[in-house]
């Protein structure tokens, strides 16, 4: 079947409906955790770093585009919408492959045509690749309590909510008035924490090497519930339909995360059978805690006696009570991906847009252990 090729204004109405319909997703990629059995394929429960589940979930570091109309101007610049780049971009003019310039942009956001290049009018293709995570050298961090920095991981505003990036690797922090290096003891979201600050003093410049994700991986066409004239494109047993504007390799397991609505839920979580942090197992992306009351009927104020910590812990800032508590919170909806299949449908608009069938993620279990 032939592609009837997207002309400027078939974009821009594809690229506006997006912008007024689509949902910021958080895509954590699946991998097998090592404490795996290879021969009964079972994972060890007392795993620390899977918590039993045999995947853990990280973000993916590499996303690919596939024919994406890009920006550019009379000197041959081309403008993609995402960056930095991986490896060397196939611009293309139509169907026909346009050569770049021996010398490309070291910080790898734009791409350097060779001359002649196009005229500002024509149509300009593009395939690369992406990584959503982002490196950041000696930022100068905020000193918001005792041991704890806050990063510049960025922000988006949806629905009336603002969604924070998540520092994914912290490698350096350094007083750059005091000349003194500090120990990273944890790090979550936007947050560092150390193990002490030395010397330092309020108006010191700390400074911070890490890298982070945004506070969504990417922005999706679609997250619908069956309908029926979706039925050709959607399995018997999911629940909605993912597009894409580009290609995105998933695995079964991975999951994905609307960050643009929230729901409500509640659990009870047993204090006594960990000395950490409580977990909120099955929910991976809780948004807040709403309230804390423990079987005794004491209640806790969220914010000073307790607190979310990273996606989906409970941290207690006073002592931990001895006795069962339950704690209602908003989490954002997972689906887990069953299949990967290229849709015909939004050819007219957007070439190889790319769909994924989800399935919300299962939860059964109202007694949640810690």
């Amino acid at each position: 079947m032939a592609y009837k090729l997207p002309n400027y204004q078939h974009t821009q109405k594809y690229e506006d409906a997006v912008s007024r319909h689509a949902q910021w997703i958080r895509w954590s990629r699946a991998y097998l955790c090592a404490c795996l059995d290879p021969e009964l394929s079972q994972p060890d429960p007392q795993c620390t770093v899977c918590k039993g589940r045999g995947r853990i979930y990280d973000v993916p570091s590499v996303l690919s585009v596939f024919q994406e109309q890009v920006k550019h101007d009379n000197l041959g610049i081309c403008y993609p919408q995402h960056t930095p780049i991986l490896g060397t971009p196939a611009v293309l003019l139509r169907d026909t492959p346009l050569a770049l310039a021996g010398t490309q942009p070291s910080d790898k956001l734009t791409v350097q045509l060779a001359s002649p290049w196009p005229k500002p009018y024509e149509p300009v293709y593009a395939n690369y690749d992406f990584s959503p995570i982002q490196a950041v050298t000696n930022e100068n961090a905020q000193v918001v309590a005792t041991n704890t920095l806050r990063l510049n991981t960025g922000m988006q505003t949806t629905m009336g909510e603002q969604f924070h990036g998540k520092a994914h690797t912290v490698t350096r922090v350094y007083n750059a008035t005091k000349a003194e290096t500090y120990t990273v003891a944890s790090f979550e979201n936007e947050y560092v924490y150390l193990t002490g600050m030395g010397t330092w003093s309020s108006g010191d410049t700390l400074q911070v090497d890490y890298t982070y994700v945004g506070p969504a991986s990417f922005i999706v066409s679609r997250i619908s519930q069956k309908m029926r004239y979706e039925s050709a494109f959607v399995l018997p047993d999911s629940d909605a339909l993912l597009v894409t504007p580009y290609w995105i390799k998933v695995t079964s397991d991975d999951l994905f995360t609307t960050l643009s609505a929230s729901q409500l839920a509640n659990v009870v979580l047993n204090p006594t059978l960990t000395a950490g942090n409580d977990e909120i197992a099955n929910y991976f992306d809780v948004a807040k805690i709403v309230d804390v009351r423990d079987k005794s009927g004491t209640i806790y104020t969220v914010g000073t006696d307790v607190v979310l910590y990273g996606r989906n812990e409970v941290q207690w800032l006073t002592t931990k009570p001895s006795v069962q508590y339950s704690v209602q919170f908003m989490y954002h909806p997972t689906f887990k991906a069953m299949t990967n299949e290229a849709t015909m449908r939004t050819a007219e608009n957007k070439r190889f847009a790319n769909s994924v069938n989800l399935k919300q993620f299962d939860r059964t279990s109202r007694q949640v252990a810690a």
